[in-house]
């Protein structure tokens, strides 16, 4: 363990955290954990539970040491995406400023997680001065709603931009998910560049399940197939029926091929329920893998595919990516050539971009490099690249860098 600067109260602020299994939340919760092994003491403002199904399920579960001050629980979320995102915004704030009154004269660092973006600065006026305020950066919403060419989501687009200057400008640092949105901030955002830093998202799978050994998969992922894996949330970044289009097609070409997607949620749901069988048995609607077999999903699959809609890179990054690397899954990125994601993958993975989104070029490119895998040592691939990976994904880096201006 890391010398800890002299910080040691934390108020952590995100609507996404323990016990969900995915996304922003899972990255949260690793991160608090990080924290807390500094010997900080963390108090966190959060939702209950909520996604990916945006149905909030009452929880009394909790971190050692960690106080969770839980809200939400009667929010319903409409289907359409902008007003989820819409009510989220309006509740959270004011439950972050509710709640924000009983840690504000005990607490050295706020920690804010963004999005949702509103309450920093509808709380900030009610916060000491001298309180440090880190916001983390997962999506660039003011960015991401442009992957919807409606002329409505421009002007949505625009607000929303507008919105996020205003929290970004009332905290001390940002921490940007990639190099590409930190010069989003900088050029768009006209954020000073020397409030951000630049942090890949970490490896988040939990140690103890790393060496553990399980056949609960076996039945779904039969040998006889080659697996191709979509694994994680569904939105509109990841052109989910894009991606069905693609897998159907996938399957067309070739009977040794078994394609699944593993999410859950309101774009699953629907996903699924518009898929018909006939298009093919060998596309399959699997629910989230609980953490413990994580490890043996990734030992099943064949290659793991990250889908991200085209002009969207610079908005969010995947935080998968680094548990698929750390387990030397190969990987194959449907993404814009130039992104930062198809850099890393060409970088630091045994992997392949394919940035047309046509789905005859893509199922080339997927044959190609299926031919390219076979026979390939994960295990000689997760050896030589181990040292670069640590460097890049590391989450004591970023809780060195939180932690630095904290004195």
């Amino acid at each position: 363990m890391k010398n800890t600067p002299n910080c040691k109260s934390i108020l952590f602020i995100s609507p996404f955290f323990f016990p969900e299994e995915i996304s922003t939340g899972k990255y949260n919760t690793c991160l608090v954990k990080a924290l807390k092994n500094r010997d900080c003491h963390v108090n966190v403002i959060a939702s209950h539970p909520l996604y990916p199904d945006w149905v909030p399920k009452k929880s009394h579960e909790g971190l050692d040491g960690v106080e969770i001050s839980r809200g939400g629980l009667f929010t319903r979320y409409p289907n359409s995406q902008v007003i989820r995102r819409l009510v989220l915004e309006v509740w959270f704030s004011f439950h972050v400023m509710k709640n924000i009154f009983k840690y504000r004269n005990n607490i050295d660092l706020i920690v804010a997680v963004f999005p949702p973006v509103l309450f920093m600065t509808l709380s900030y006026c009610f916060l000491p001065k001298r309180i440090q305020k880190i916001g983390i950066i997962h999506d660039l919403q003011g960015l991401m709603a442009k992957s919807n060419k409606k002329i409505s989501r421009s002007v949505i687009s625009s607000i929303i931009k507008l919105i996020e200057v205003s929290a970004y400008k009332k905290c001390d640092k940002l921490i940007c998910l990639s190099k590409s949105m930190q010069r989003v901030l900088v050029n768009n955002y006209r954020i000073n560049k020397y409030k951000t830093a630049v942090f890949y998202p970490f490896m988040s799978i939990n140690e103890n399940s790393l060496d553990v050994k399980t056949d609960i998969l076996m039945n779904i992922f039969d040998k006889k197939f080659k697996h191709i894996v979509y694994s994680g949330a569904l939105g509109e970044k990841q052109k989910p029926d894009d991606l069905l289009s693609f897998f159907i097609r996938l399957c067309e070409e070739d009977c040794d091929i078994m394609c699944h997607i593993i999410s859950r949620g309101p774009v699953f749901d629907q996903l699924r329920g518009a898929f018909q069988k006939q298009f093919s048995s060998r596309i399959c609607f699997h629910d989230l893998v609980p953490e413990e077999f994580l490890v043996e999903l990734y030992g099943r699959s064949t290659v793991h595919v990250i889908p991200q809609a085209k002009g969207t890179g610079a908005g969010a990054f995947p935080s998968k990516l680094p548990n698929l690397l750390s387990q030397g899954v190969p990987v194959f990125a449907m993404c814009d050539e130039e992104s930062e994601l198809a850099d890393l993958v060409n970088r630091v993975s045994f992997g392949k971009v394919s940035s047309a989104w046509d789905e005859e070029e893509m199922v080339s490119d997927m044959e190609r490099f299926l031919k390219q895998i076979n026979g390939v040592s994960r295990s000689k691939y997760k050896d030589e690249y181990k040292e670069k990976m640590e460097i890049l994904f590391s989450v004591d880096s970023l809780v060195d860098e939180m932690l630095h201006g904290c004195n």
